[in-house]
């Protein structure tokens, strides 16, 4: 159940405005990873959270192209058009998706920045940490501590402490370290600290509030961005968030303008 991602808004298309892109891929261990781009110039790398699919952060294409970049959006592991890892089909871990992460950028070029969703984010920085070249992370509603996720699974399936430590074992067995390894706050000091903005919602029921507040206390120089009044669904509203979009926009601008 807990690598088994949900199916979200599988009928989702592109925003208005925002045709098919060009067909693109690239693989990891044999594993491919599908994906479109659209533009041309300094690669920008949308990357959807845990049951979503490339157009759940397609509204940053027409803004990120019309500012000079190419942007890159593809599917996670066992989702939409890309090909499971080594779990069952349908089913992946955090760490497979930084491994396709990971090779998206390396096929496609250094990333002049990143934008994430969810676990997403988690697995953009796990690949920054891996040595993934980001140049800047705009990560909204990041999972930013796993064992907090383990707690909210284990409540809202019912499940005991006995399980809940069972299933934590066996997950680290599985991805091959202690579960708070995966926490951004210790992923962020293995990559350097790239330039970080989190854009997250209080209302946020899935992805606690106060774990970015924290990663943005123990990241030099991140910038927390707060939205508003999303609701229960902030998790997934935020992804068509004007405010929360023109900021991601504006923080991966300032790079560009420099440069």
């Amino acid at each position: 159940m807990w690598c088994t991602p949900p199916v979200l808004e599988s009928s989702l298309r592109m925003p208005p405005g925002v045709g098919p892109g060009r067909p693109i891929e690239a693989y990891w261990d044999g594993h491919r990873v599908a994906g479109e781009e659209w533009g041309e110039g300094p690669p920008i790398y949308l990357v959807h959270g845990w049951g979503g699919q490339r157009a759940h952060l397609a509204v940053f294409v027409k803004p990120l192209v019309e500012a000079g970049y190419r942007v890159v959006a593809f599917d996670l592991p066992s989702h939409n058009e890309s090909d499971p890892g080594a779990l069952a089909p349908g089913r992946t871990t955090s760490i497979e998706c930084a491994a396709a992460i990971a090779a998206m950028i390396e096929t496609h070029g250094p990333a002049h920045a990143v934008v994430a969703h969810s676990l997403g984010a988690n697995a953009t920085a796990f690949a920054a940490a891996q040595g993934a070249p980001v140049g800047r992370l705009v990560l909204l509603a990041p999972m930013g501590e796993f064992p907090l996720y383990l707690d909210l699974f284990a409540a809202r399936h019912g499940f005991g402490r006995r399980i809940r430590a069972g299933l934590q074992r066996r997950l680290e067995r599985r991805i091959g370290m202690p579960l708070h390894e995966t926490n951004m706050t210790r992923i962020g000091q293995r990559a350097n600290y790239p330039p970080l903005l989190l854009i997250h919602d209080p209302d946020d029921p899935d992805s606690p509030y106060a774990a970015s507040e924290r990663l943005a206390t123990a990241w030099p120089g991140a910038r927390l961005v707060t939205t508003r009044g999303l609701g229960r669904l902030a998790h997934y509203r935020i992804l068509r968030h004007r405010p929360a979009i023109l900021a991601g926009v504006e923080f991966i601008g300032v790079q560009a303008a420099e440069s």
